[in-house]
């Protein structure tokens, strides 16, 4: 079971530790089913049915999905310098979470640009060497130091996670409403 972000500090912190301890192939194929499950999930919907708020969430798929796309280059940022042993700081001025400043035409657009995006992430997650740089991390504001590996984690399989979950209820919402 992956550990919600709601348990705090302690619990992400130990988690993604624990993943990481496990190997570098182990942390790409835990991010790698989760992109795999977030295309399922979003494959198939039309542009009205991602834009429809329903009664299982405040947001709609549209949301997820781009409070999801809007870290992705910052994250491509920090896994390309942690992982070759450069430090990271986020630019001034950037704000972290919500859903990013970026626009769309349309779901499709943003589908392309979530699918554009990750596939940057999971090339610089297979070419980083799993033995270098683990010793530099770079601070999450809530949940501490991550190396580079634990960012990839992070990043992308427990937030990504969480965010399945809202995605799979707004989906069965609209399936059944």
């Amino acid at each position: 079971m992956v550990v919600r972000l709601s348990e705090g500090r302690d619990a992400v912190q130990a988690y993604v530790n624990e993943r990481t301890s496990r190997g570098h192939e182990h942390v790409l194929d835990l991010i790698t089913e989760d992109h795999n499950l977030i295309l399922r999930l979003i494959g198939d919907l039309t542009e009205d049915e991602a834009m429809t708020v329903t009664s299982a969430d405040e947001w709609h798929v549209y949301d997820a999905v781009r409070h999801l796309s809007a870290s992705l280059d910052r994250s491509r940022d920090r896994l390309q310098k942690l992982s070759s042993g450069q430090p990271f700081q986020p630019p001034p001025g950037v704000a972290s979470g919500g859903l990013g400043a970026a626009e769309y035409a349309s779901f499709s657009d943003l589908r392309r640009a979530y699918i554009d995006g990750m596939a940057e992430i999971l090339a610089i997650i297979r070419r980083a060497d799993p033995a270098k740089n683990l010793g530099l991390t770079a601070d999450h504001a809530e949940f501490g130091p991550f190396n580079w590996l634990g960012w990839a984690l992070y990043s992308h399989h427990v937030h990504t996670h969480d965010h399945v979950g809202q995605i799979e209820n707004i989906k069965s919402a609209l399936r059944s409403g």
